[in-house]
């Protein structure tokens, strides 16, 4: 296996006196970036980057694995359009559910569950778009997976999609009998924005604001390459606007439907990196790239929840860009790397 399989930083391992990001990224990575910015994908009217989104996942991703079971629930949710606190007619028809998809991998049953939002910015995500990545953390990290489809912007703004994780995840800590899962083993995770939205099911002193709060406290946090500032004030998030799956003018594209108004960036339930205190989070793994305009957030988070006192597995990859998951088919180092988030959740079984 040649050098650019190999993680420049392990778990635990610290950043300090390393590159945060290689000299070059990774010529097939590259190659799909250069190939998408023909046509800036920003400029795309939602519907039909969400059509998009799940064909180059379906074209590019990973190859669809077989479960020993999958249960797709619809649960009810309370919460409606912000400022609406009247539940008429039309409200209970056509936003009063959401759903979830339960992976179970083997006839085994996993001890351990994993409570998963899907990332796309809260705007073009959708369990699909992860069917065939939320399979392989189950069958690899030999785990549950729950999926829950959150509803997105911008027809369900801030705080919708907060308020439909909160949901998901106090129905199935309430129904674990039902759903034949273990309640003292289950976590919360996801990638980009989805990992923001599992960030917040661990920090109960910011939900008081909100019309629901979590009932039960994460056993674990897993944490793929999240959003935690939507304040756009990074390095990182100036320089990576070219050339990549993840660039700043679509991480402005997401600010403008996620947000009622550009005056909440500053909030810690829009961006968590601005809480306060984190000392609440549970043990936690979070996942950074080098090329991605979210990396700087990620590892100020990263070295917030450390100095915490939270343990944290810190994992960097500095040859790799946002969304990588989705481009495996194309490259081996992308498929390398989902292989070892699988692996890091697994170790979450020790």
């Amino acid at each position: 296996m040649d050098n650019l399989n190999q993680p420049t930083s392990s778990l635990n391992e610290p950043l300090q006196g390393k590159p945060l990001q290689a000299s070059q990224l990774e010529a097939k990575q590259l190659m799909v970036a250069k190939w998408l910015s023909l046509a800036p994908l920003y400029k795309l009217p939602v519907t039909l980057f969400r059509y998009v989104f799940l064909a180059m996942d379906r074209v590019l991703g990973l190859t669809k694995i077989e479960m020993d079971k999958i249960v797709e629930l619809v649960i009810p949710v309370s919460t409606n359009h912000r400022g609406d606190t009247t539940d008429t007619a039309d409200n209970l028809h056509i936003n009063n559910t959401i759903k979830l998809r339960i992976y179970c991998p083997s006839a085994n049953k996993p001890q351990k569950t994993l409570v998963y939002f899907h990332g796309g910015g809260g705007v073009i995500g959708s369990i699909n778009t992860h069917d065939h990545f939320c399979r392989y953390l189950a069958k690899h990290g030999k785990m549950n997976i729950i999926s829950v489809g959150y509803r997105l912007a911008p027809e369900h703004k801030f705080p919708i999609p907060i308020c439909d994780a909160i949901e998901a995840w106090n129905y199935i800590n309430d129904n674990h009998q039902q759903l034949n899962i273990n309640s003292q083993y289950i976590g919360v995770g996801g990638d980009s924005a989805g990992g923001y939205l599992a960030c917040i099911i661990g920090l109960n002193s910011l939900q008081t604001s909100l019309p629901v709060q979590a009932k039960v406290t994460p056993a674990f946090q897993f944490l793929i390459y999240p959003m935690v500032d939507l304040q756009g004030l990074t390095e990182s998030y100036r320089r990576f606007n070219k050339q990549l799956i993840l660039t700043r003018d679509l991480m402005d594209y997401f600010r403008l439907h996620y947000l009622n108004s550009l005056d909440e960036v500053t909030l810690p339930l829009v961006s968590p990196l601005q809480a306060k205190d984190i000392s609440e989070s549970p043990k936690s793994y979070i996942l950074t790239l080098g090329y991605d305009p979210l990396r700087d957030d990620g590892i100020a988070y990263a070295q917030r929840l450390k100095a915490a006192g939270i343990n944290t597995q810190h994992q960097h990859y500095d040859d790799c860009m946002h969304g990588f998951i989705s481009i495996t088919k194309l490259s081996a180092r992308a498929k390398q790397a989902t292989h070892d988030i699988a692996m890091a959740l697994n170790s979450f079984n020790d």
